[in-house]
């Protein structure tokens, strides 16, 4: 086994131990881990679960296992970075792998809620403070980050400021940016050889999002040589008011996303997915029941999930994955709320969703959505229709967010392509 990581936990700025990770991915084909609470996080009146589901909070001699990322202890490595922040370190490290230890290490705690990781134990009001380039910097990042999208490595002090990303989920281009606030600013940047801009999209659907009555974040955009970038308000993140001549503070808020919550066995192969334990488990049916048990206001997150469900569908995103819906803790509570919508980008090419929409299985149609209403909580067809109406309601004008969001006509076309419910006789209604 590798060295112990000691994982710490945000409450109200002030960094508490929660708890002891020990890893061991030496070997390519091969994951273990395992976690314990530690004694002084049991006792303590502020603690709370990690992940209410998976990882109860009673003692400190339960030793928490898994042999994958997503299962059991999710809730530790939804802090962990994804696609691009591991991409972005491997480019940092000449192209040589990066162990999980090292991963979690390298993160600046800038990762999703409220957990950080480091190799030594820490005071409990000792911060790391990192320089995060700012908002008006957009234009300057684009091409440091097209540059690492293609491995070729940053030096000097743009190294420094990059790091940000490190800890970033997603498989997209992207940093951290702070405002003249402080408030931090997740900056979604283009791809070379992307067929349309899809930051622009992701602000229109965003868009519609809104005024469909969805929770939303803050967004803007801003434009680039390169193309837009998109602007999304960390929810994960308060600025605490500052003490007279201090530096303000920012805390985490506990976040865990669906894949923690619902821990998928690692056995469960892309093959069975279409299978019963793949709608089992990947599917906002299973999300619904969840929901369900950890929500303090558990009817209306669960009408939210049901339309953003069908918003997936209208705007065909089929990239609906279960790290792509997360939770926030209420304060002094063990339980949780449905986060602010994130990552709704219209998809090329997939006919299917990657969860399962109803009986019909992950398959794209407004009929598929009404057909396991029940699992939301709604009484009847009429009531989940008529949420069903009101998303379309909105969605029917998208070529008004569309072209407010800046799509060129060509773009608009291609996008419209992709929709394939939209074009269904019932959808025309």
């Amino acid at each position: 086994m590798e060295g112990e990581l000691f994982v710490y936990v945000d409450i109200q700025g002030e960094a508490v131990l929660a708890g002891v990770l020990t890893l061991d991915d030496t070997d390519e084909d091969r994951f273990y881990a395992e976690f314990t609470y530690v004694q002084s996080y049991v006792n303590d009146p502020r603690a709370f679960s990690l992940d209410p589901l998976n990882l109860p909070l009673t003692d400190a001699r339960t030793t928490f296992r898994t042999e994958s990322r997503y299962q059991t202890l999710g809730a530790i490595f939804d802090a962990a970075p994804d696609a691009w922040g591991r991409n972005v370190m491997r480019v940092d490290n000449a192209g040589a792998r990066v162990t999980e230890n090292e991963v979690l290490l390298k993160g600046r705690g800038m990762g999703v809620g409220a957990l950080f990781f480091s190799a030594r134990p820490l005071t409990p009001n000792m911060r790391k403070t990192y320089r995060l380039p700012e908002v008006s910097q957009v234009e300057s990042l684009g091409g440091l980050l097209a540059d690492i999208d293609q491995g070729i490595k940053p030096k000097g002090l743009y190294r420094d400021i990059l790091g940000s990303s490190w800890d970033i989920g997603g498989a997209r281009p992207k940093t951290i940016v702070r405002d003249g606030n402080g408030e931090m600013w997740i900056a979604k940047f283009p791809r070379k050889g992307d067929s349309y801009d899809r930051q622009r999209v992701e602000y229109a659907n965003l868009q519609m999002a809104r005024a469909i009555g969805l929770n939303v974040p803050a967004i803007s955009l801003a434009n680039t040589p390169l193309g837009a970038v998109l602007l999304t308000h960390r929810f994960d993140r308060i600025l605490l008011p500052a003490e007279s001549g201090a530096d303000p503070v920012i805390a985490r808020r506990h976040f865990l996303s669906g894949a923690s919550l619902i821990s998928p066995s690692v056995q469960i192969g892309k093959r069975e997915l279409d299978g019963p334990r793949g709608k089992a488990t990947y599917s906002y049916a299973r999300l619904a029941d969840v929901t369900r048990r950890i929500s303090s206001r558990p009817v209306q997150d669960l009408l939210e999930l049901y339309a953003r469900m069908i918003l997936n569908v209208a705007v065909h995103n089929t990239d609906d994955h279960l790290k792509n819906v997360g939770f926030l803790k209420d304060d002094g509570a063990e339980t949780y709320r449905l986060s602010p919508l994130f990552d709704v980008v219209t998809q090329e090419g997939s006919a299917k969703h990657y969860l399962h929409i109803g009986s019909g299985g992950r398959e794209s149609s407004f009929a598929n959505c009404l057909s396991e209403y029940r699992r939301f909580g709604l009484r009847s067809e009429a009531a989940a229709t008529s949420i069903l109406d009101r998303v379309l309601d909105v969605v029917r004008d998208r070529r008004r967010y569309y072209e407010a969001a800046g799509m060129a006509p060509e773009e608009i076309a291609l996008v419209e392509s992709t929709l394939t419910a939209l074009r269904q006789p019932s959808a025309q209604a």
